[in-house]
């Protein structure tokens, strides 16, 4: 098993839509779904843009015995915000938003308001959709509050509000700080937010079932959402859609939100080509880049670091998986998580029926599994013309060295590093403790300066590190040869 591009690598890999990986993915769903009590679960996996695996478990309406289908319809609570997120980024793409705008341009009933102290800035857009705009964590409190009305919500901004901390200085969880952006996208767009998403996001997508209003939604076909009691479980009323539906009101099947992960996926990697999407590749990717540190030990451990809100989303980077970005959702009824592997291409989305269940976990198990059972291959990027000659440099300079060579392509910090002579008779060292190349692996590039590989010798593997200068041309400023898996001395370059 080797490690390229962030993901493992196994070459016993079993594809991600086989039987043989649906049957394990049930068993997990499954049994997390009976284990934990909850009254339906439904998974779906996204890979190369489509939903290869999905399944539903338990009953979505229990009074009725209503089974619960691959194509039921759940409140996804907070991992609306990022659907938010996204209209508010398009409508900056516009040029109708911009990012450091003051929230006051838009809620004029902030202006003048105090903050926590005199030289605290004013929260802006920015601020509020990185989870940095000052207002207090709210979710016991605004996890009822979908159904506020327009009138109501612009009376609470007069009330006026309190701010716990100055904006801008730390990340903390607000939802009323999403239901604000939701106010914005309607002021800056003229539409109401439904209406907006339906037009530039929902309908381009083809999610024919995602909506804001419970109202649109057959009771038939929906989940219908429960507590834990004593009695077992016991029925949760279904908000409308309101001023806070912003931050979570958005009902939606697997099938839909596989669409939705796919299309966030697909913004990777950066490259050349039409960009036919209704939000343009770069801003998709700038929603998934943490902004602000999350320090919350429970979302973390010893694979998982390096944890941040960007926009809508959470990004981490896993150990041997790479990038990560995620979002949970819960509300009264209801609990839900999607996470995805940019380097990889594959997401993970699950929906629940009960108040708060913690999706997260089953998500995460769901991904230990096709760990295991070798499914993650990574994306290898597009080398750049410039990495792969110093490529074919190293290669020719170890089968025979010529320090000419190596100084053609150096920048004026290789040899003060490291002289010439030293270099020539590590090379030597090298070759004769593992023997001649036989094959050059693939490079696992790191941008267009920068990328690793290994070569396959008579008695072991080298490593080689490759760094290029900003300078035009680019030249070699970083070049390193380590010996891997064998007991002979090595030397580092």
């Amino acid at each position: 098993m080797g490690s390229i591009g962030g993901c493992v690598i196994d070459s016993r890999a079993v594809a991600i839509g086989s039987s043989e990986v649906g049957d394990a993915l049930s068993m997990v769903f499954g049994d997390f779904q009976a284990s934990h009590g909850i009254p339906a679960v439904s998974f779906g996996v996204v890979e190369a843009g489509e939903l290869v695996q999905s399944g539903a478990f338990g009953w979505a309406d229990v009074e009725r015995r209503v089974p619960v289908a691959n194509d039921t319809i759940f409140r996804i609570a907070s991992m609306t915000k990022s659907m938010t997120a996204c209209c508010l980024l398009m409508l900056r793409d516009d040029r109708l938003v911009r990012l450091d705008d003051l929230v006051e341009e838009y809620l004029p009933a902030l202006r003048g308001r105090d903050l926590v102290s005199k030289d605290s800035p004013r929260p802006t857009v920015r601020h509020l959709l990185t989870m940095s705009g000052g207002l207090v964590e709210d979710d016991p409190w605004a996890d009822r509050q979908l159904a506020m009305s327009l009138a109501s919500f612009d009376e609470l901004l007069q009330s006026p509000i309190h701010f716990n901390r100055a904006p801008g200085i730390a990340f903390e969880y607000s939802n009323l700080g999403y239901a604000m952006l939701g106010r914005i996208v309607e002021i800056a767009s003229g539409k109401p937010l439904p209406q907006f998403a339906q037009e530039r996001l929902f309908g381009p997508l083809d999610m024919t079932s995602t909506t804001f209003e419970v109202g649109e939604v057959s009771s038939g076909r929906r989940a219908h959402g429960y507590r834990a009691s004593a009695e077992g479980w016991a029925p949760e009323e279904a908000l409308h859609h309101g001023a806070f539906g912003a931050m979570g009101g958005v009902w939606t099947t697997v099938p839909d939100f596989a669409k939705y992960v796919a299309f966030h996926l697909s913004a990777w990697p950066p490259r050349d080509g039409p960009d036919l999407s209704p939000m343009c590749r770069s801003s998709r990717r700038e929603m998934q880049q943490p902004q602000r540190v999350v320090h919350d030990d429970k979302s973390t451990g010893p694979d998982l670091g390096g944890l941040g809100y960007g926009m809508g989303l959470m990004g981490a980077h896993h150990r041997r998986l790479g990038q990560v970005v995620s979002h949970s959702g819960g509300l009264p009824g209801f609990g839900s998580h999607v996470e995805w592997l940019p380097d990889c291409g594959v997401g993970v989305v699950a929906f629940a029926n009960l108040t708060y269940a913690p999706m997260r976990m089953v998500v995460r198990l769901a991904f230990e599994k096709l760990e295991e059972m070798g499914c993650l291959s990574a994306r290898l990027d597009a080398a750049s013309g410039d990495l792969r000659r110093g490529q074919a440099l190293v290669g020719t300079l170890y089968r025979s060295w010529d320090g000419r060579l190596l100084a053609e392509g150096a920048a004026d910090n290789l040899f003060l590093d490291r002289d010439l002579e030293t270099r020539a008779r590590d090379f030597a060292d090298l070759r004769a403790a593992f023997g001649q190349c036989t094959e050059v692996g693939p490079l696992r590039v790191e941008g267009h300066l920068r990328a690793t590989w290994t070569m396959s010798c008579q008695r072991g593997q080298v490593g080689c590190r490759l760094w290029l200068s900003p300078t035009n041309p680019p030249r070699i400023q970083v070049l390193s040869l380590e010996g891997l898996g064998v007991k002979s001395p090595t030397k580092g370059l």
